[in-house]
């Protein structure tokens, strides 16, 4: 699985059951891991580490890439420390174009960036990649 053009090696192991990291990522960085599950078929996002605003191209380019295809878009937030308002702007469109589906447990600041903006019930967090994959079967 290839990582965006943030990751340091391009390429990752991705563990759909990493829980969100104890405190602040030790790099502050921001990695994005694409890919597309093939039965059925899906687009994926997994966010790690913080979105800040420095990121906002980076994440505008790989949500323009997963929603291309016209699949259902997965986007795992499960490793994400913080996410910023441009990062629940391009939830909320991706939300308005394609099925869109979180994968968590949601860092306790998103989680209330959610709640403050009374966002949270337009989406649904399964607990891990395997669970959301398998809402979208037939």
């Amino acid at each position: 699985m290839t990582a965006g053009p943030g990751s340091r090696d391009g390429r990752t192991r991705h563990d759909a059951a990493a829980p969100n990291p104890p405190g602040p990522p030790t790099d502050h960085g921001l990695l994005v891991l694409e890919t597309c599950f093939g039965s059925p078929l899906a687009q994926v996002l997994s966010l790690r580490g913080t979105v800040g605003i420095s990121d906002e191209r980076e994440l505008e380019a790989a949500f323009a890439r997963a929603a291309a295809p016209g699949h259902p878009v997965i986007v795992d937030l499960g490793a994400l420390y913080f996410g910023d308002e441009a990062l629940l702007g391009l939830l909320l469109d991706l939300r308005g174009s394609r099925h869109t589906l979180l994968v968590g447990p949601l860092s306790p600041s998103f989680e209330r960036r959610l709640a403050r903006t009374g966002t949270r019930d337009l989406f649904t967090v399964h607990p891990s990649l395997t669970s959301a994959q398998a809402s979208l079967a037939p």
